[in-house]
């Protein structure tokens, strides 16, 4: 039986929360996140893995919640969105696997 030693997969994800403030207290949210992965098979039980994963939200992290004396508010939690997105995680790795054979 024959398999094919190499293989990539890229795959997009997007997340919105679009709420009518008007009807609900939910923020309007937005998310990007890129995966892609490459694998490479040599011979059974063999495999290394290289990937890479990327995360974009409408974040902005210069702003902050604010009280009436314009001082940042500690006790909010809420992050505070934007119009722009923010990356917020990036990440490379690299995964070998080894099948030792006794």
């Amino acid at each position: 039986m024959q398999s094919r030693p190499f293989s990539i997969a890229v795959r997009y994800k997007y997340d919105s929360t679009l709420a009518n403030p008007s009807e609900t207290s939910l923020l309007r949210t937005k998310q990007l996140g890129t995966e892609a992965l490459f694998t490479w098979l040599p011979h059974p039980g063999t495999a290394i893995y290289v990937g890479y994963n990327d995360d974009l939200q409408n974040l902005d992290r210069s702003l902050c919640n604010r009280l009436p004396n314009g001082s940042c508010d500690p006790k909010n939690t809420t992050p505070p969105r934007a119009e722009s997105f923010l990356n917020d995680g990036r990440q490379i790795f690299i995964k070998a696997s080894y099948l030792f054979r006794f």
